[in-house]
């Protein structure tokens, strides 16, 4: 089981592809004491902790609720948009094992346009900056049908950093709907590459449509607990609250990888032995995702 975090819902970007800073009842959604829920996670046998939102790095208490988490023997992952890092990464230095900056574009204009603000440059010195501090930074590459166009301006920037570039199709499916078959060869193509990380089921799930609600993929139930801001518990999923485990509308052609990648490892199927063959890669390149 995963434990999905989601320790705050605020964000101080506001992209195109996210609906989390328009809505209005996320926003209201108040931040608790996280010491009860990660202990409430320990007991349930939880080992592995994806720290969301939101933007993790606007919650105050942060360090705090990242150390304690190691210390109880969490393996953490936290994705940022870099923007508070160059502030606030000292503090998370060594509390993480992994850490990925979320980034679209290789071209500050296209990356500050899909983010709505001015952030390129604060991504790209927040990458530096946690190489200064001993981190192993990862770029999380949002693929959509527009930015994947710049594929190999992207991994040639990631060579010039000297970090790890993981290729994260985005979550809904009107970000990829419309990929050509030639775009999945050009993917599997660049994967090659030392630098270079990818994982075959995620891809290959994208070729397929995402979650079909009349034969789910989705195990979100068996497979993750997910804890608000707020330490209330949702389930099956974030999205699908209260809902058919991969059956409701919200569920048709879903994408949204912090539940399908845990779903991938349940079930003796194409997608169970492509992302344990990719998982398998990807250490042999140096990085557990």
């Amino acid at each position: 089981m995963i434990g999905n975090y989601y320790v705050t819902l605020r964000c101080n970007d506001t992209c195109e592809f996210c609906q989390c800073w328009q809505n209005s009842e996320y926003q209201d959604i108040r931040e608790s004491d996280y010491q009860s829920i990660l202990f409430d996670l320990k007991k349930e046998g939880i080992k592995e902790l994806n720290i969301t939102g939101g933007e993790p790095l606007l919650r105050d208490d942060l360090p705090e609720l990242l150390q304690q988490a190691k210390q109880m023997g969490f393996k953490t992952q936290l994705a940022t948009n870099g923007l508070l890092y160059a502030e606030r990464g000292r503090l998370l230095a060594g509390q993480v094992d992994g850490l990925l900056f979320s980034l679209d574009y290789p071209i500050p204009a296209e990356h500050d346009r899909s983010r709505g603000i001015e952030c390129f440059h604060a991504v790209m010195a927040a990458i530096e900056y946690a190489k200064v501090i001993g981190e192993k930074p990862i770029i999380n590459y949002t693929l959509t049908r527009d930015s994947v166009r710049f594929l190999p301006e992207m991994i040639e920037l990631a060579q010039k950093l000297k970090v790890f570039i993981y290729l994260n199709p985005v979550y809904d499916f009107f970000g990829t709907q419309g990929f050509e078959p030639a775009t999945f060869n050009h993917l599997y193509y660049f994967a090659r590459r030392k630098n270079v990380l990818l994982n075959r089921a995620v891809i290959e799930f994208v070729r397929a449509g995402g979650n079909r609600v009349l034969l789910p993929r989705c195990r979100a139930k068996e497979t993750t607990v997910t804890v608000l801001p707020d330490g209330r518990r949702v389930s099956p999923c974030f999205y699908n609250r209260g809902g058919k485990q991969g059956r409701e509308d919200i569920c048709s052609s879903c994408m949204r990888w912090p539940y399908m990648l845990p779903s991938f490892a349940k079930g003796l199927d194409k997608y169970f032995w492509l992302d344990r063959y990719s998982k398998y890669v990807n250490q042999r390149k140096g990085v557990i995702l």
